[in-house]
């Protein structure tokens, strides 16, 4: 008898801002690029901006996908991705 089990894997993904100095963020694939003012983090729910200053990297565990990003947080935001007929759209006003 063959006990074939497939696993799910679940992945949340979470922001916790405690006091605007300390940032935890859950279900990070990727940090694409950061410095002292800003951070890009792709996670599974799109890309974040992350604006600010003397930000640090903090705690960072890969495998669960865990990061803690400190400084003085001013805001954050998902970044939109442009479909390829929002840009046709944007084209055709413009030659109307």
């Amino acid at each position: 008898m063959e006990n074939n089990v497939q696993k799910t894997v679940v992945t949340n993904h979470t922001l916790f801002l405690k006091d605007r100095k300390e940032l935890l963020i859950t279900g990070v694939k990727n940090i694409k690029s950061f410095d002292s003012l800003e951070f890009l983090i792709e996670t599974h729910l799109g890309v974040l901006h992350i604006l600010g200053h003397s930000l640090v990297l903090g705690k960072m565990d890969s495998e669960g996908e865990t990061i803690e990003i400190r400084g003085n947080i001013s805001s954050f935001a998902y970044l939109q991705k442009e479909t390829p007929q929002e840009k046709e759209s944007f084209f055709k006003k413009l030659f109307k």
